[in-house]
């Protein structure tokens, strides 16, 4: 299920439904079968929630292919590279919602506390009867809002998604929104979008300890504390995604590649990507 573009582009909500407002609810077969989804793959910028009643389901998200089936729930990322397409005849439905959506309810930004729309993530959940039978409920009342309503129905729908998201929190046995927000979950997060902003430009700790007003030592030291690597090895992996992205789901040569992500020649990236994959780009491009 390898599917290959000359670039990847990014979808938007308003591209499966031209009136939504940050936030688009629907039949997962609609989805689908939505234009902007056919035979093609992007890089989407909101976060995504599958619940799949019956039939099978099969997708790429980033480099991996997951096949879910009935009863589970898929959270995807914002940022992540997807495709689906449908195995049987699939039922369910999917919520998707911009994180600008979210933090117009909640300024505090509570969103990235919960554990399953957690950066760059997919999480993949069996739920109960019971949990399935809560969750849809309000899934079905959010449908009505937004077919209903539309325009009108944003601040329902804001409440109906905070509801769903705590909801999901307690059946996923993780704790829903964090007691306590420190500096350093602040700033891990400012740090991350940053590396997402200027990864292929900027390759050193100093600039983004720079843009935070911190101290390289700080920096390192709130990267280890909340995501157990430096900020160096947080700034490799960022290219390195994209270097995997760009191979998997893209015809770009390995020279167009290795410019585009800012290395100087075609050398010098092949011995980065080989030293993190253990392997050069053109054999894990043929290992695909």
């Amino acid at each position: 299920m390898v599917i290959r573009k000359e670039k990847l582009d990014f979808l938007k909500l308003e591209d499966i439904d031209s009136t939504s407002q940050g936030i688009v609810i629907m039949a997962i077969v609609d989805f689908i079968q939505a234009k902007a989804n056919q035979n093609t793959l992007h890089i989407r910028s909101f976060y995504s929630l599958l619940f799949v009643q019956s039939g099978e389901l099969s997708m790429v998200v980033d480099q991996h292919i997951h096949i879910v089936g009935a009863h589970e729930l898929i959270s995807i990322n914002s940022d992540a590279v997807c495709s689906f397409q449908s195995h049987t005849n699939v039922e369910g439905y999917i919520v998707l919602f911009t994180p600008s959506f979210f933090m117009q309810r909640h300024p505090t930004d509570v969103m990235h506390y919960f554990h399953f729309l957690k950066s760059r993530c997919i999480y993949a959940f069996v739920l109960s009867k019971e949990e399935r039978t809560s969750c849809l409920e309000v899934v079905n009342l959010m449908l009505t809002a937004y077919n209903s309503f539309k325009l009108s129905a944003k601040d329902v729908l804001k409440r109906y998604l905070f509801m769903l998201l705590q909801m999901l929190g307690r059946y996923l046995g993780v704790e829903g929104v964090a007691a306590r927000v420190d500096e350093g979950d602040d700033k891990i997060r400012s740090f991350e979008l940053l590396v997402d902003n200027y990864y292929a430009q900027k390759r050193y700790p100093s600039f983004y300890a720079e843009q935070l007003n911190i101290s390289i030592n700080y920096l390192n030291r709130i990267c280890q504390e909340k995501r157990a690597a430096s900020c160096g090895t947080i700034i490799r992996g960022r290219i390195l995604l994209e270097a995997e992205r760009l191979l998997y789901h893209t015809f770009k040569t390995v020279k167009e590649i290795a410019f585009e992500l800012g290395f100087e020649n075609v050398p010098y990236f092949s011995t980065f990507f080989k030293a993190n994959k253990g392997m050069s780009p053109e054999e894990y491009r043929k290992n695909l």
